[in-house]
């Protein structure tokens, strides 16, 4: 099982539920021969001693497995974006579009993977910037959504949109999300959004509780950049990227967001199939068998 320089593994922080599968899947890396490193994060979590490094010091040719769900799997690709290190999730979530490998099927999906039998699956990056008065105050990445809301006030904000230059609309709303491919089955879905392929260059924006009914969702072009100025809030609203940081806003703030140029990579069985996972996780109807 040599596909791999190294394994990295971690698991999803301050979730002691994930401590036993942590061990027990180090255990079977070592067991396989794989040299092993498990994040210095987790090294109250070992009785035993394996060897203890930061996620800084993984580099290509390694492999970097994640236990939890999706959130574990963004903030460690976010961590990683640009570096050119594969990520594999298991998932010990709930619902999971990324992380799609269960931990029961470890045993017989893993082996594969690790003598290099996967697909790569590459993923854009959103880079969000916040401006107030001509200077940056907060900027970040996310795989899934800029997501620009009313906060904690009970009233609408208004929102300008610009595309590239050109006005795009004006909108009163709770909020807007422009999300990614990868986070069309995330938060832009509950909120009405289509599903994009993840092979797709295109994004999506989605107004929350719009005020005027005819705004629907509407998919871009992802190479060209987006403005979005808060022209009117009765309480500060917030931008907040993947849901794991957020910026306070005030009227008059502008978010620039373009397409980074990083990259998040992940990989998967070679049978894994986009479609199928939407069938298992969203419940949709098998298609008919044959008579």
């Amino acid at each position: 099982m040599a596909s791999f320089a190294r394994i990295f593994l971690l698991g999803k922080y301050r979730d002691s539920g994930v401590v036993p599968a942590l061990r027990q899947l180090a255990t079977q890396l070592q067991h396989w021969g794989c040299d092993l490193r498990v994040d210095v994060r987790h090294q109250q979590d070992f009785l035993e001693t394996p060897a203890f490094c930061s996620l800084d010091e993984a580099l290509p040719g390694d492999l970097v497995i994640t236990l939890g769900g999706d959130g574990t799997l963004l903030s460690t690709a976010r961590e990683l974006a640009g570096r050119n290190v594969p990520i594999l999730g298991i998932n010990m979530g709930r619902l999971g579009f990324l992380a799609d490998i269960s931990l029961q099927d470890i045993i017989k999906t893993l082996p594969p993977i690790l003598q290099g039998a996967y697909v790569e699956d590459r993923r854009s990056v959103l880079h969000a910037e916040l401006w107030r008065e001509g200077s940056l105050v907060g900027a970040g990445l996310a795989l899934n959504e800029v997501f620009v809301h009313k906060g904690c006030g009970e009233s609408m904000i208004e929102l300008g949109v610009q595309l590239d230059g050109r006005q795009l609309y004006t909108e009163r709303a709770d909020g807007l999300i422009l999300s990614t491919p990868t986070g069309s089955t995330a938060y832009a879905l509950s909120a009405g959004g289509p599903i994009l392929t993840p092979e797709l260059r295109a994004l999506l924006l989605v107004p929350i509780c719009p005020h005027t009914l005819s705004t629907r969702p509407i998919v871009l072009p992802d190479h060209l950049p987006l403005r979005f100025k808060l022209i009117t809030a009765r309480y500060p609203a917030a931008l907040s990227l993947d849901s794991h940081s957020s910026f306070p806003m005030v009227t008059g703030d502008e978010i620039h967001v373009h397409r980074a140029d990083c990259e998040a990579l992940f990989i998967h069985p070679q049978e894994q199939d986009f479609f199928a996972i939407l069938r298992g996780k969203l419940h949709w109807a098998e298609p008919p068998g044959e008579d």
